[in-house]
């Protein structure tokens, strides 16, 4: 039975075809979106769109637009904006802003038809609450969470069993996955050439969530692999390839500037600036595809994660070990000296 979607309803969840069909009906085009002021409300709201992903606080709730037009629209001009700043630091948050604010509003809907359309679009084939082992697999592998380990779930003839709160969470990683593959955008060098302005605008909102999450580079809380490369380069020593990609994309994922990071690399005997300079282009996302910093599995396939630690054990990214030290270092500080005690024997005496 096909299920009637209201505008309301693609606004909602914009992902879904009938969203894109509605767009296209409607003749809103680049052209559309650029040829007068008006229609440039479309662009102001994708970035604002944008920057309350970026920037969003927890438990922060979701609001529609006044127009479901607006929602629809500027959804599609955010990974149309996104892609075009070829930075790939943006497209996690962003896809999982739109995954969160998907399942914020189906949690609230009570259109049974609705919920139904959602998950069978998304190919999410729920029948009683259980799922065919195979696909969940696939969807809640990156899940870190203990109990959506396919050890610690209730498996009965092939079917994963799931509570109603479960199968909206793996909707929810669905999305945020089938997003995160589809961007970065493949777009033509003219289409990002129209929204110029909205771009630098977007590019100083990545850098101001970047200072947000990782505050000045803090050399102090570099994970011992980290520091292992980045000493290495300093004292100009051999890097292999893997070395410089994960040196490289983890200074830039923390705010270190272009020239600092290249200037990094100076020392070494077969230096060479433009050879260099374009390198460290391309790995931090200024060419085509764009790069993130390598796990720490990845770190240990590549035989470069050394000087292991205790804290390295509850953690799984070098980043995550930054942002905890960081945050302990901060805390540590900002905690009261205790003044020691320094009345003398003597002192009592006099106070007697």
């Amino acid at each position: 039975m096909k299920v009637r979607l209201e505008l309301q309803d693609l606004a909602h969840y914009p992902f879904l075809k009938e969203a894109q069909e509605i767009i296209a009906e409607r003749g809103i085009s680049f052209e559309f979106i650029t040829r007068n002021s008006q229609n440039q409300s479309y662009l102001a709201a994708a970035v604002n769109r944008i920057r309350t992903a970026m920037l969003r606080r927890e438990n922060q709730q979701m609001t529609d637009a006044d127009d479901p037009i607006q929602d629809i629209v500027s959804y599609a001009l955010a990974r149309i904006l996104i892609s075009c700043t070829k930075n790939r630091t943006g497209i996690g948050p962003l896809s999982r802003f739109e995954a969160d604010r998907a399942l914020y509003f189906l949690q609230l809907e009570k259109n049974q038809g609705v919920r139904t359309h959602l998950f069978r679009e998304l190919g999410i084939p729920f029948s009683g609450g259980a799922i065919p082992y195979t696909r969940y697999i696939e969807i809640a592998s990156t899940l870190r969470e203990e109990r959506y380990r396919l050890v610690n779930r209730d498996l009965s003839m092939g079917m994963v069993q799931l509570n109603p709160d479960e199968e909206e969470f793996l909707l929810r990683e669905r999305i945020r996955t089938l997003l995160l593959d589809q961007l970065p955008l493949n777009l033509p060098a003219s289409a990002c050439s129209n929204f110029s302005d909205s771009i630098s605008e977007i590019d100083s909102i990545l850098s101001e969530r970047t200072t947000e999450e990782y505050g000045n580079v803090d050399e102090g809380g570099f994970p011992p692999c980290i520091r292992a490369l980045y000493n290495s380069a300093l004292q100009g020593k051999y890097l292999s390839h893997s070395g410089r990609f994960a040196l490289t994309t983890f200074l830039n994922t923390i705010g270190m500037e272009t020239t600092g990071i290249i200037s990094l690399f100076s020392g070494g005997g077969d230096f060479n600036l433009d050879m260099t300079t374009y390198q460290v282009d391309h790995i931090i996302s200024h060419g085509d595809d764009g790069y993130t910093a390598p796990t720490c599995a990845t770190m240990r396939t590549h035989g470069i994660c050394v000087g292991k630690n205790k804290a390295c054990e509850l953690i799984n990214h070098p980043l995550n070990y930054y942002r905890r030290q960081k945050k302990a270092r901060k805390y540590k500080k900002s905690q009261p000296v205790e003044k020691k005690n320094s009345t003398t024997e003597g002192d009592l005496e006099k106070q007697k």
